[in-house]
């Protein structure tokens, strides 16, 4: 076994044994307690993983950059930390708590587009990204409507990658494994259910690139053609924090597209529409969006770039575009 094997095998027990210790001490806390506690852990990460923070950094600078200076910059970005740990203690606590306790925990605004996707008789796609606790939105949605699925990308780490899922089914969460046949999430929308994704990773080279926070960003085309394909609704819906430890999950009006569109013109506006709203409650508290993630490691390439835009001052068009430079 070569050296770099060894390394990554290593840092995987490392990963693995860190969550195991972290569900040990979270197992007997109160859920409130798991938040305060998690907010703390979070402050120490932004001092003791640099790495990290660089990331985040990057990130933020390039989004906010022109308005904001560098002390504005890194108090965001600590605020980021601090959301991040408590989603992460949260995480290890929530599958313990009862569906009643789930729904305590959590106003719901925009219930009707929820409930109107439902009665549409074709079960519903949720689009959901990297924003506040997004796995108490699969929580929540367990204790509404008989058959949830979200849709996981395997981890390398096999060992975390069953803990994960594990604590998900404990939650009532069932996992459909990205890149898996579509006959499962066929089941569960004509059974009525509600299959939820995170539309907000990047796509790789093979994406559509879409106007993200000022930026391009690749989208994965899944989502969409899945919905059209399927004629089933669409809605997105997104957990925000609030300052009490309660949650507000905000459901939007659903997405219909028109009849006279072609699945090319469809998937393109669904693509952008979900982004958009992810974009939107991003903007609004930009402290609980996943910064840490490289959401634009991926960028069109640069004669698409030039010819989309302009010139280099000029806003990269809201049209989406493939990496070939199809529209």
């Amino acid at each position: 076994m070569s050296l770099g094997n060894r390394r990554k095998i290593l840092f995987q027990w490392r990963d693995y044994l860190l969550l195991r210790l972290v569900l040990l001490l979270a197992s007997p806390l109160p859920f409130r307690s798991l938040q305060r506690l998690g907010r703390t852990l979070g402050l120490c990460a932004w001092y003791v993983l640099p790495f990290r923070r660089r990331v985040v950094l990057d990130n933020l600078r390039a989004t906010y950059g022109a308005a904001m200076d560098e002390t504005a910059l890194r108090t965001l970005a600590r605020r980021f930390y601090a959301q991040l740990g408590t989603t992460l203690l949260e995480f290890c606590g929530y599958w313990r708590l009862s569906p009643e306790r789930v729904r305590s925990l959590i106003d719901v605004q925009g219930r009707e587009h929820l409930a109107a996707a439902l009665a549409s008789c074709r079960g519903a796609l949720l689009v959901s990204g990297h924003f506040g606790n997004w796995e108490l939105v699969a929580a929540w949605l367990a204790t509404e409507c008989p058959q949830v699925k979200f849709l996981v990308k395997s981890q390398s780490n096999r060992r975390v990658d069953r803990l994960q899922n594990e604590l998900r089914r404990r939650a009532g969460v069932g996992v459909i494994r990205t890149g898996a046949t579509t006959k499962e999430m066929l089941r569960t929308l004509r059974g009525g259910g509600v299959i939820g994704l995170l539309g907000d990773q990047d796509a790789g080279a093979g994406g559509m690139f879409v106007n993200f926070l000022g930026r391009p960003a690749s989208v994965f085309r899944g989502a969409a053609t899945l919905a059209w394909k399927l004629r089933c609704p669409v809605l997105t819906g997104f957990l925000i924090r609030l300052p009490n430890g309660r949650h507000r999950l905000e459901f939007n009006e659903l997405f219909f597209g028109e009849s006279g569109w072609d699945e090319t013109r469809a998937v393109a506006e669904i693509t952008r529409w979900h982004t958009r709203q992810l974009a939107d409650v991003v903007e609004r508290y930009p402290d609980q969006y996943f910064w840490v993630h490289r959401r634009w490691k991926t960028q069109p390439p640069a004669k698409e770039t030039a010819d989309n835009r302009g010139d280099a001052a000029a806003e990269y068009p809201e049209d989406v575009t493939r990496s070939d430079g199809a529209k």
